[in-house]
């Protein structure tokens, strides 16, 4: 979970985190997009010297704006035309296969045709379009933070999958009260002193603060709707719809076993941040969130980061301990409070 940046950071794990970081990342690949996306218009693909030429058309019925999916590797430009207007994008993508998404929310336009140069394979390219708002559109992080909005699928939250972790998807709220309604308890459920494994209530809720942006894990999920179920708490229509998104996308899923523990973890992470978010915030709380979505979901990253963490000197321990417990968040919880010093040091830049 995300408040505010630290500008006070022990060196030592800043820069020994960022190395271990550095070194796994290469295990992600990105999928394609899921199959609840439609196909929204056409795309020819014409070879010319060292580049590719991209045409595209797009449906005419298509009722909300569309994105652009390229699936490549290696790096270059990508050269956007739609009649006079251009857009000129870099990529650098490494050698393993990952998906880039386009939308005009971010590039200004929508393309006609797209020129790619470059030391790079393209493998395949596709329109695609979801109109159901609980179907999460493919995106970069660099889409999320900066784009208009102009999706609008729903006037209080967009959905996205993450390019490079499919199974993580993103909540951009319109605003902090619609975060509230779909999180707030949640993060009291898995992350607040005093609070953790209780379902609080609305009033108990009121007066209380959650968190600017969040992130949760599958089995934390699965256990908050399974004693909700298991004591007939009653949660609000967010959290209702939240748990029918979750369930739709496999992060958790219905359990054969009954008893008091209805929903079993499946795979995968939700993350949110809002609009009300400044812009140069919303890069440090998504890229916070991200990382913590990273070390929910591999191992290696998480057992690397735990032993560097684990070498820390006392001091430095205590240093995380007060600055943590200030900050609200249970630092009896191991896994959490190495989950938060991990983020809260790499989100910003070492500059």
């Amino acid at each position: 979970m995300q408040e505010m940046l630290l500008s006070d950071m022990p060196r030592l794990i800043l820069l020994t985190t960022i190395a271990v970081f550095f070194s796994i990342s290469s295990l992600y690949a990105a999928g394609f997009p899921s199959s609840n996306l439609t196909e929204a218009g056409r795309t020819t693909i014409l070879k010319h010297e060292n580049q590719t030429i991209l045409l595209i058309e797009k449906d005419r019925k298509t009722d909300q704006p569309p994105g652009i999916v390229l699936e490549l590797s290696g790096f270059g430009t990508l050269l956007l035309e739609s009649g006079t207007e251009t857009e000129i994008l870099e990529f650098s993508v490494g050698d393993i296969k990952e998906s880039i998404s386009i939308y005009e929310g971010t590039t200004g336009i929508f393309p006609e045709k797209i020129i790619i140069s470059g030391s790079f394979d393209l493998f395949s390219a596709g329109v695609f379009q979801a109109t159901d708002s609980s179907v999460p559109m493919p995106a970069d992080i660099g889409h999320i933070i900066f784009s208009d909005f102009s999706l609008k699928r729903n006037p209080e939250w967009e959905l996205y999958s993450w390019n490079l972790l499919p199974e993580v998807i993103i909540f951009d709220t319109a605003d902090y009260s619609v975060q509230a309604r779909l999180f707030k308890r949640l993060a009291f459920f898995v992350e607040k002193p005093g609070f953790t494994g209780t379902l609080v209530s609305d009033k108990n809720l009121e007066n209380r603060h959650g968190w600017n942006a969040h992130d949760y894990k599958a089995d934390d999920l699965a256990a908050f709707f399974s004693k909700a179920e298991a004591e007939n708490f009653q949660l609000n229509s967010e959290e209702l719809m939240l748990k029918d998104i979750l369930l739709e996308r496999g992060i958790i899923t219905e359990s054969t076993e009954g008893g008091t523990s209805p929903y079993q973890e499946g795979k995968g992470v939700v993350l949110s941040v809002s609009r009300e978010t400044l812009p140069s915030w919303r890069y440090r709380f998504l890229t916070h969130e991200c990382l913590h979505s990273i070390f929910f979901t591999n191992k290696t990253y998480r057992e690397d980061i735990g032993n560097v963490i684990a070498a820390l000197a006392p001091a430095e321990i205590e240093y995380w301990k007060r600055l943590l417990d200030y900050r609200r968040y249970d630092v009896t919880n191991e896994y959490l409070f190495v989950n938060e010093i991990t983020s809260y040091s790499l989100q910003q830049p070492m500059d």
